[in-house]
């Protein structure tokens, strides 16, 4: 097999790498209940069909079901997440529930494990000195100490900028908030990738991160490379503001030495910096979505024309084939 022909399999397995069909005709009986069905569970007991007696495979499956690495098992989504990212939360947004571990508890888990990698390897960067109280620093504290959540919150900032942006993409279009929300757990579980390789390797790794988001979108959202290039730097540069006027906001709020009219009034300023840009970037997307739509209804028009003008045709034929008989 070619290095091409190993892509373009690669490729297929990207779109579509679960395989649900099986035979109507082919019946099984079930060992555990003595049901007989067609399918590949028994739809009274759930037990696989074609359960054979118990081998050194049986064995190994079962300790590696112990561990998660079974189907719908933590390794096993977090390798989807990796080879296929975009189209494997495009399946669970869109209700394939059965090809994930549960994203949020996926989340902590791995929060989790990256704390125990950080005390086993002696990873710790203080931010803070005890007792201080500035909430900045704390709250950058907090992500440290609870990686899991933490890179959640982050990631939370970039909903509004990507329900904006990507809302009348190609792929997923018309996507809600809800969705959006488990498209940011997925994104903090890449941003716990991301961070735990730049702690091993150093700071520059952090590069990775909005090659990530490039990456994701545009297996989720399907543009094309300018296209999600721009909406995902637009994106990234919105949620970053958000995030830095929500930091701002909650210092001014918990420090009361003094009033606050000039950093009101310099956070009220800066709304129109990063809302005019989401929305120019937001009416360009809905105007190019509409422009998409026309051209598929003219196409689907034409289309129709062309095959009622070829069955009229194939009718004149055939009266006139009769006639000459």
């Amino acid at each position: 097999m070619t290095l091409k022909e190993r892509y373009k399999r690669f490729k297929a397995w990207q779109l579509d790498p679960f395989d649900w069909s099986y035979d109507e005709n082919e019946r099984h009986h079930c060992v555990n209940c003595g049901n007989d069905f067609a399918g590949k569970f028994c739809p009274h007991c759930s037990q696989k069909a074609g359960l054979k007696k118990v081998s050194w495979k049986s064995v190994f499956q079962s300790t590696a079901e112990v561990w998660g690495m079974g189907n719908r098992s933590l390794l096993y989504s977090l390798w989807q997440l990796i080879w296929r990212p975009g189209f494997f939360i495009s399946d669970y947004i869109n209700g394939k529930r059965q090809v994930s571990f549960p994203p949020v508890k996926m989340l902590v888990v791995m929060g989790v494990l990256s704390v125990l990698i950080d005390n086993l390897f002696g990873i710790n960067d203080v931010l803070t000195q005890k007792g201080d109280s500035l909430p900045v620093n704390q709250f950058f504290a907090w992500i440290k100490d609870s990686p899991g959540w933490g890179s959640l919150v982050m990631t939370l900032f970039f909903t509004i900028p990507t329900w904006c942006l990507f809302r009348y993409a190609p792929r997923n279009t018309k996507h809600t908030l809800p969705q959006g929300f488990f498209i940011m757990v997925f994104m903090a579980i890449q941003f716990l990738f991301v961070d735990d390789l730049a702690d091993f390797f150093g700071d520059y790794f952090y590069i990775l991160l909005p090659l990530c988001y490039f990456y994701v979108y545009r297996q989720l959202f399907g543009y094309d490379f300018w296209g999600n290039f721009w909406r995902v730097v637009l994106m990234m540069g919105s949620g970053l503001f958000l995030a830095t006027m929500a930091m701002s906001i909650a210092e001014v709020l918990t420090t009361i030495h003094k009033p606050h009219v000039n950093e009101y009034k310099a956070i009220v300023q800066s709304i129109p910096y990063w809302a005019l840009p989401l929305l120019v970037g937001m009416f360009i997307s809905k105007k190019t979505y509409e422009l998409r739509e026309k051209k598929k209804q003219s196409v689907f028009q034409y289309l129709k024309v062309s095959f009622q003008a070829l069955k009229q045709r194939i009718k004149q034929r055939k009266e006139q084939n009769n006639h000459e008989e």
